[in-house]
């Protein structure tokens, strides 16, 4: 008898597992709640990927522009270092700047931060080893925007000013310098040309 109770208890189960059966309407509702669910859950996903792959790119921009930042800070302190460096040849007499920066640029490495004071021991060592950049008092040029120098007048025009000036002075030394042209223009004359 204890067997018929025990079967029957688990029927009794079952069919209260039956009844325990929601109805369609609501089975509907929950199903059509999940696929919401499920695809709200894949609408953020795709969302987490194109916020992730917007990420990488501002990155990568990112790293480009430091990059960027980071080449031109290094032509300005070469540029700052080139300007620096070429003050100091003009103050030192250099003749021709651009030859000196060329040949400091051989000894110095101008893209690397470097002190006024090495640059400048740079700069006279350079002076010592190649003394020709160096401009000397026995070989100062005219600029070059200086005119030509005018040619010495002729022996005949220099021979009418001093006979024209003695001639209104009457003094000995104007007469005297027209005499001596006189001479030194007969004696030229009287030589054969070559």
């Amino acid at each position: 008898m204890s067997e018929e109770v025990v079967i029957s208890s688990e029927k009794a189960e079952t069919q209260s597992g039956a009844s325990k059966l929601v109805p369609v309407g609501e089975s509907i509702k929950y199903r059509r709640r999940a696929q919401q669910a499920e695809s709200r859950i894949q609408e953020l996903e795709q969302s987490l990927a194109d916020l992730q792959s917007q990420l990488e790119n501002r990155n990568e921009e990112l790293a480009s522009a430091e990059a960027q930042r980071d080449e031109l800070q290094h032509r300005l302190s070469v540029a700052e270092n080139r300007a620096v460096a070429e003050r100091i040849l003009g103050e030192a007499g250099v003749v021709d700047i651009e030859t000196a920066s060329m040949l400091l640029s051989k000894r110095v490495d101008l893209g690397e931060a470097i002190d006024g004071d090495a640059l400048q021991r740079s700069v006279e060592q350079l002076i010592l080893d190649k003394p020709f950049l160096r401009k000397t008092a026995s070989a100062s040029l005219p600029p070059a925007s200086a005119s030509a120098k005018p040619s010495p007048p002729s022996a005949t025009a220099r021979l009418t000013d001093a006979a024209e000036r003695a001639l209104q002075t009457g003094d000995r030394k104007d007469v005297a310098e027209y005499l001596r042209l006189r001479r030194q223009t007969a004696v030229a004359g009287a030589r054969p040309k070559r």
